[in-house]
């Protein structure tokens, strides 16, 4: 189609003028050209049949009724009805020569229509994109975050942390009580009755501190099936021992267990009585060896007294009363330590007041009186005679600083240097042998009786700084080296 444009101002005309017979003549120009261009291009409020059957999706015909066309296929043009050429007044006069402002030929029903629009191949950044969800009924609604302080969290975070502590620090603590992983070494009595149920005995554990939890105890003893009967009479237990073991030492033995008499006799020494012991059949010597060296903790008040000195190779050596004692075969060598304690306790409890008066400490007067024991072991009277000279030493250490004991110097090569020869056995031999230290050695050398006990307490009154003993047990006496050296000559030679 073309289209063709004319626009001009009359020769006479001003725009003055001009603009004047626009806004009177326009209305009636207008009305003019709807006239021409007739009722199809005319408004009207009230809807025809043309407009009723375009609202429900029909052609009309020029008669009024509806036509069933068929639709031209996608890209040719519909068939041409008619054309009409539309002029619009751009402000000249109805009775001017001029042809209007604007003319339009406009073709009805011979326009094209757009083809269908064809797929165009979605561009990278498109395809990249997830697919856009339409809302709906069940549309995923995004959680909302509630952003909270900083205190808020340090504070969430402390609880938390201390919450994991607690329950860790719980665990550990039953866990520990339940397998005696971390514990003291100390062994203590204790005494089932006849009658005594599981309960009963979980709680004398507890109340002996053995065990935390009594509750746990009977549980773990129900679960094993040791719920009983118990061995009645007195149990040395040890903080060391885990549930099972203790439930093992206090239950009744299925086979009978054999007891034997063991007499130690004054002056023996930590070896010898583990080898007696292994003799008959009581421990083995080196189990009993080692629960001595083990420094464990077994409950007595003169415990407390002992020597903590890393110089001691012993620490039980001195304590283990001498005496005639009943054990069980194949006992365990801490009962068999417990009943020996518990006699010295007994004894040393008598003569408190005298090593007050003396005093002496504990441990002075055990490790003097074990060096009296091993000089003048089963003779009262020079045991008193003995102890005279040593203390003249004693309270002379300017002229007698070392007591040149025998006895001392035999403990130190045969009992310690013959056991290592490392740098720790050759320190702690020279701190036991008197003819290296000064006064009394680190400890007793052996374990002496109440006799020798009593000799340390109550030492005659003498001059004497030297003595010597024959093969047959006589004992000589001297005041200065000349004697000694002269008593030397005599009775040895």
């Amino acid at each position: 189609m073309d289209n063709k444009t004319n626009q001009s101002l009359g020769p006479e005309e001003s725009p003055e003028q001009t603009e004047d017979v626009t806004q009177s003549a326009a209305p009636d120009a207008a009305d003019e050209i709807i006239d021409q261009l007739g009722a199809d291009f005319r408004f009207d409020s009230t809807e025809s049949p043309e407009d009723q059957a375009l609202t429900e999706g029909s052609p009309v015909s020029d008669s009024g009724e509806t036509s069933h066309l068929e639709e031209a296929p996608a890209g040719e043009p519909v068939p041409v009805e008619e054309e009409r050429t539309i002029a619009f007044d751009a402000g000249h006069p109805v009775d001017s020569p001029d042809p209007a402002g604007l003319t339009q030929t406009v073709a009805i029903g011979t326009e094209t229509p757009p083809p269908p629009p064809e797929d165009i191949p979605p561009e990278e950044d498109d395809m990249a994109m997830p697919p856009r969800r339409r809302p709906g009924l069940f549309r995923r609604v995004p959680k909302r975050v509630y952003h909270r302080g900083w205190g808020f969290s340090l504070a969430y975070t402390v609880v938390t942390v201390m919450i994991c502590v607690f329950i860790a620090v719980m665990f550990l603590r039953v866990f520990n009580d339940v397998l005696a992983f971390i514990t003291e070494n100390r062994a203590v009595t204790v005494t089932i009755d006849q009658d005594d149920t599981t309960d009963d005995v979980a709680k004398k554990l507890k109340d002996a501190g053995l065990i935390k939890y009594d509750w746990l105890f009977s549980y773990v003893a129900k679960f094993e099936g040791s719920t009983g009967p118990y061995q009645e009479g007195d149990h040395v237990l040890n903080d060391n021992m885990n549930y099972m073991q203790l439930l093992s030492e206090i239950e009744i033995q299925q086979t009978a267990r054999e007891t034997v008499w063991v007499t130690f006799t004054e002056g023996m020494t930590v070896d010898q009585i583990a080898a007696l012991l292994d003799e008959n059949g009581v421990c083995d010597a080196e189990d009993f060896k080692e629960e001595v060296m083990s420094g464990a903790d077994y409950g007595y008040d003169f415990e407390k007294e002992m020597s903590t000195s890393a110089d001691i190779y012993y620490p039980l050596e001195g304590y283990l009363f001498p005496d005639t004692y009943e054990f069980y075969t194949n006992e365990n060598p801490a009962n068999i330590i417990v009943k020996m304690l518990q006699n010295f306790q007994n004894k040393i409890d008598t003569v408190q007041d005298q090593m007050a008066e003396m005093g002496l400490t504990q441990h002075q007067t055990i490790t003097l009186a074990s060096i009296i024991q091993a000089e003048a072991s089963g003779d009262p009277e020079n045991m008193a005679l003995v102890s005279s000279v040593y203390w003249n030493r004693l309270n002379d250490p300017e002229n007698f600083p070392m007591l040149q004991c025998d006895p001392t110097r035999n403990y130190a090569n045969s009992t310690i240097l013959m056991a290592g020869k490392s740098s720790t056995y050759q320190r702690k031999a020279a701190a036991y042998d008197t003819y290296q230290c000064s006064g009394l050695p680190a400890g007793p050398i052996c374990n002496p009786g109440m006799d020798a006990i009593m000799a340390a307490l109550s030492p005659e009154s003498t001059a004497y700084y030297y003595f010597l003993s024959d093969s047959d047990g006589n004992f000589y006496y001297a005041e200065t080296l000349e004697q000694h050296e002269q008593n030397i000559q005599d009775h040895l030679d």
